[in-house]
């Protein structure tokens, strides 16, 4: 789908070793509880340096403006093969939804998240519009509340338990960490992230998220009404597999769970990039919030010497094997600090004001 530049790992991979499986080399190095640390986060330190050595990089921050017509070639697919299964018996629905409607469904999700960093127009509220069209066939309206706490994930990456993407201690209670609760953890992914969002009180709202709901809901009715369940129940299960027990679900994984601790997060750079708008690069995203998918390989090649130190995972699948599987392997095998106040940091990189507001132009 998107090409991938620079598809080579900075994991070397030796003849004979776990990696020749796709599994991940890394249990002995693995801690159960969280690892604490005072230090700011590394993107801040490492953006500074990288501009530094190499200011062309400022220059990738321009939009990408293909992201619309995937946008419109992807939601077409999803409600095409929707309407195309309508009349399917239950297991095919649901063969179809886990792996062509789920990549589809994920490779919107990957669109949504560079939406909401406005990445693929210099106006807000085209970026903006365009994220409610791509939420369209995911049934729920999450794409404006996603890219909210999105946000906050940037600003307050690791944070106890202000960062959004740090498990919460009723999640760590309910999942524990063996083997079956781990599997019904990714399985019900989709839930956990709703109601993570609980623990900052009320639930987010403005203009946009109504839009979200006044666009999702009538178009929801439409599909049960015109094409029946099956339809919709075609574009419930490819929502729920692309973001939950499924290879694609490795990436809530493999980001920032510290399987090299205290390395807080991780790239990957393989072959599902191709299909996910290159969300692998991890750490490249973090450190330039602002460039777009397409430009993030070059990010990668042009300041190699950055990234060639740092832990890559070579395969989704495996990491999902360790984790599943390694008794080690758990919710708080996470880097964390302590909250600190967004002023400390440098947050104009991450662009971060309301969905639509054009008052504030960065690169």
């Amino acid at each position: 789908m998107a090409p991938n530049a620079d598809a080579e790992q900075s994991a070397p991979v030796t003849k004979g070793e776990p990696q020749d499986l796709g599994i991940p080399k890394f249990t002995h190095n693995i801690q159960k509880e969280f690892t604490r640390v005072e230090s700011q986060q590394p993107h801040c330190k490492r953006r500074k340096a990288m501009l530094a050595a190499h200011p062309e990089l400022a220059n990738l921050n321009a939009p990408e403006h293909s992201s619309a017509l995937w946008t419109l070639i992807l939601v077409a697919f999803l409600y095409w093969s929707a309407y195309t299964l309508k009349d399917s018996s239950w297991w095919i629905i649901l063969t179809i939804a886990y792996t062509f409607g789920a990549t589809a469904d994920h490779a919107l999700w990957c669109l949504i998240h560079d939406y909401g960093h406005e990445s693929a127009f210099y106006t807000g509220w085209l970026n903006s519009v365009f994220l409610l069209i791509t939420n369209m066939p995911h049934v729920f309206p999450s794409g404006v509340t996603f890219t909210y706490y999105h946000r906050q994930h940037h600003i307050h990456l690791n944070e106890t338990y202000e960062d959004p993407d740090i498990p919460g201690p009723l999640e760590q209670k309910i999942f524990g960490t063996t083997s079956i609760g781990k599997i019904c953890y990714l399985a019900c992914f989709p839930l956990v992230q709703v109601f993570r969002t609980v623990r900052y009180g009320p639930m987010y709202c403005d203009k946009w998220v109504v839009l979200n709901y006044l666009i999702n809901i009538p178009v929801n009715l439409s599909v049960l009404y015109f094409w029946g369940p099956s339809a919709f129940l075609y574009l419930c299960g490819s929502f729920f597999f692309s973001i939950g027990l499924h290879p694609l679900g490795g990436r809530w994984i493999a980001e920032h769970y510290a399987v090299r601790a205290e390395q807080e997060t991780y790239s990957y750079y393989g072959p599902i990039n191709n299909a996910a708008f290159n969300i692998g690069y991890h750490n490249e995203h973090h450190d330039l919030p602002r460039v777009p998918w397409s430009r993030l390989p070059t990010v990668h090649k042009i300041a190699k010497e950055f990234y060639k130190p740092l832990y890559s995972h070579p395969s989704y699948t495996g990491l999902l094997v360790e984790f599943f599987f390694n008794p080690n392997f758990t919710l708080t095998t996470r880097v964390v600090r302590e909250n600190k106040k967004a002023e400390q940091f440098n947050v104009d990189i991450f662009h971060v004001r309301d969905l639509g507001d054009d008052s504030k132009k960065t690169l």
